[in-house]
């Protein structure tokens, strides 16, 4: 015989042999072997183990989730009516400052992330757009008080080259130094030209392509390795984040100051762990914009651990950055361009130091978060839809994206602008997408996993309509379930510009089915997601039961079903060959196989089968004795089904199923598993018995023998 017909009789026979456990038409046991018969050549059973008693306790109470950071606090204050905007910015400023105590602002639980760059940029903001003047008259003297001008540091320091080493004697201080102690320059004001000046601070400048990054550090704390080792982490945060963040923008001068607002005694009371004034670079005087950046350290930001704190070095750094590159777009909105002013300050510090993931932080809040409100009514959490983006089109395209936001107030004029932005509607489906199927990679290479939150749980159980809504960039997701033991006729028809789909376990999105049919449990459809990116539009999906079956039982669950069953392999050599003899005389021979051709039932109303590497060996193929063909089945099919003690349809929704054919003289080929030859299918129902854990399958041909199945696992 010729190398083809070799090849194709080997396929033709690789094709019988897939149907090894196919749909039945044939009366269960009509062949006339007995099952238990098979069983008795192969001892592979295995007793599945007990399952335990469920434990029930009592439900945890849920606290409320805690505000992101000083903005949503303070927003929600004002909206709770506790404060007016003047009266929230001014007790936060004075609780910055160490004018009030924190126990006497009222900040519960307090918030999830210190830093106080927020409430700087609303307090400068404010007294662009305030009209109460003593309001503005006390927040200017605060921010005076917070954010040293850097020519009143330069009067109070020294360069660290002239700083005595470890802990070896202070500089001698002038004459003056008395009435103005180091430690009250802060509450002082730093007294200006006319007052005699005394070293305070030791700086180190590091300059970087024709810039200079200047840290002042108090003189106090030399010797202390608990706080210097964060002075030299800063200086090498500075230099990690500006050689990342110059191959995107502009970078210029920034300066770090080491406040000593708060002492040791007063640490626990140094709630913000860092702030950066960019709001002071006033786009009525543009060349400011040129003056150094300040970012001022607190003793609060000491208590991380040192990768945690050099994040937050490379988050405020870029915070200059939005300064430098996005002045109008980041500062003219105010706190409208939170949203991805803290969004990008997260993931660009995560580009710097991919590792830390100190943005993980906020998953839970974006998961709950993400569920009911937009990107632009969340400013942290969007770490994952600039993770998202930057992945999609660079970090470089980020910036170009930042770059078409709005340059004055509105939250509706953001969301459009992001609505605008090319191929969007595609794009925030896509990130929904990842989003519930957590497929969102981390810049160290890692999938983000975010907690599984749902904006609604609805489970049908008798004829009914569910409307289920998406509001523009919402990452609206339901769980809808259908109600054990019933089959739904389902029809769904949509309102509203924007996207919707569905998925259940590993399948593919796609529409609703026709048919929804659960088993001996409900069945979840797992996520069902409603999005839109159109202004002023609610998407609308609407699901509606038209029909239910007959709620029996016996109709959709066999409880005997449920678990893992293999079939054993004297059963799978046995069937095969009472297929190959059907072929006449000179038929080639089935002598063994190995590998593991399998079953999985869910309660569920869910399940799979199929092959995990599955070898079957045969002999004499083509009339020739000494031909030898493997041929090798891998992968498995998915899906809903149905199952009423004799009759068995469906799992066939998903399939990735290869064979291989080798005949070790002529090589070997590889074919895709046709659907069709799957083992169940939804249009001609399998027939099977079930007993213990002996599972008995009938495949279509005529005097073929049964594959006997046992009980692997639950």
């Amino acid at each position: 015989m010729n190398k083809q017909n070799t090849l194709y009789t080997a396929l033709a026979i690789m094709l019988i042999s897939s149907l090894a456990c196919n749909l039945g038409g044939t009366t269960p046991g009509s062949n006339g072997i007995a099952p238990t018969a098979i069983l008795e050549q192969e001892s592979s059973g295995v007793t599945p183990p007990a399952i335990p008693e469920p434990v029930e306790t009592a439900p945890t109470a849920i606290p409320e989730p805690l505000p992101s950071g000083y903005m949503e606090l303070l927003q929600n204050k004002i909206a709770s009516g506790e404060w007016t905007q003047e009266e929230g910015l001014v007790i936060l400023l004075k609780m910055f400052v160490g004018e009030i105590p924190v126990s006497e602002v009222g900040l519960g639980q307090g918030v999830k992330e210190t830093e106080g760059t927020g409430i700087l940029l609303l307090a400068s903001v404010y007294l662009q757009t305030g009209t109460d003047q003593a309001a503005k008259d006390e927040i200017i003297r605060l921010l005076n008080l917070l954010v040293p001008s850097q020519e009143s540091l330069d009067r109070y320091s020294i360069p660290e080259e002239q700083a005595s080493s470890g802990g070896g004697p202070v500089l001698a201080a002038p004459a003056m130094q008395d009435p103005f102690q180091c430690e009250s320059l802060w509450t002082a004001g730093f007294p200006d030209v006319r007052t005699p000046s005394f070293p305070c601070f030791l700086f180190h400048d590091l300059s970087i392509a024709g810039n200079s990054y200047k840290v002042y550090y108090p003189l106090a704390w030399r010797g202390d390795e608990s706080r210097n080792r964060y002075y030299q982490a800063t200086l090498e945060a500075i230099q990690s984040s500006i050689a990342q963040y110059k191959t995107y923008g502009d970078v210029k001068s920034i300066y770090f100051v080491f406040t000593t607002l708060a002492d040791e005694a007063d640490t626990e009371d140094s709630v913000t762990a860092a702030s950066t004034a960019t709001a002071f670079f006033k786009p009525a005087t543009e060349e400011r914009l040129e003056e150094a950046c300040p970012v001022i350290i607190n003793p609060a930001a000491m208590s991380d651990p040192i990768p945690f704190f050099k994040f937050t070095i490379a988050h405020e750094i870029f915070h200059c950055f939005q300064a430098w590159n996005l002045h109008d777009q980041h500062i003219g909105p105010g706190k409208d361009s939170w949203w991805w002013g803290e969004g990008t300050a997260e993931y660009f510090a995560n580009l710097v130091y991919p590792s830390v993931n100190a943005e993980y932080d906020f998953r839970d809040s974006f998961s709950e978060k993400s569920t009911d409100i937009p990107l632009m009514k969340m400013d942290y959490e969007n770490f994952a839809f600039f993770q998202f983006m930057g992945n999609r089109i660079s970090p470089v395209g980020v910036i170009a994206m930042l770059r078409t936001m709005p340059t004055t107030p509105g939250l509706a004029a953001q969301l459009a602008a992001l609505a605008a932005v090319p191929d969007m509607e595609n794009t925030f489906e896509e990130f929904a997408r990842a989003v519930i199927d957590n497929t969102i990679m981390d810049s160290d290479g890692s999938a983000i996993i975010f907690p599984e939150k749902f904006t609604e749980e609805y489970i049908f159980t008798d004829l009914s309509s569910k409307y289920f809504y998406g509001h523009p960039f919402v990452v609206a997701r339901y769980l809808v379930s259908f109600t054990s033991e019933k089959i739904f006729t389902v029809e769904t028809s949509q309102d509203g510009t924007g996207r919707s789909a569905w998925r259940t376990g590993a399948t593919d999105w796609g529409p609703f089915p026709a048919t929804a049919a659960s088993g001996c449990e409900d069945l979840p459809y797992d996520a069902l997601y409603v999005i839109t990116t159109t202004p002023a539009v609610v998407r609308t999906e609407i699901v509606t039961t038209t029909n239910i079956a007959d709620a029996s039982s016996e109709e959709t669950c066999d409880q005997c079903l449920i678990g893992r069953w293999e079939a054993a392999n004297v059963s799978i050599v046995s069937y095969m060959q009472s297929v190959v003899d059907k072929g006449g005389a000179d038929t080639p021979t089935v002598e063994s196989v190995s590998g593991t051709m399998f079953m999985e039932f869910g309660a569920d109303g869910t399940g799979a089968g199929g092959y995990e590497n599955l070898i079957v060996h045969e002999t004499g193929v083509g009339v020739v004795a000494s031909t030898e063909v493997l041929v090798t089945f891998d992968g498995f099919s998915s899906g809903p089904y149905t199952a009423n003690g004799s009759s068995l349809a469906g799992l066939s929704e998903t399939t990735d199923i290869l064979v291989t054919v080798q005949i070790p003289s002529l090589g070997s080929t590889t074919v895709p598993f046709n659907q069709e030859d799957f083992p169940v299918s939804t249009g001609v129902p399998t027939l099977y018995t079930c007993e213990g854990d002996t599972l008995t399958m009938w495949p279509p041909t005529d005097g073929a023998t049964p594959i006997i199945y046992i009980r692997t696992g639950p």
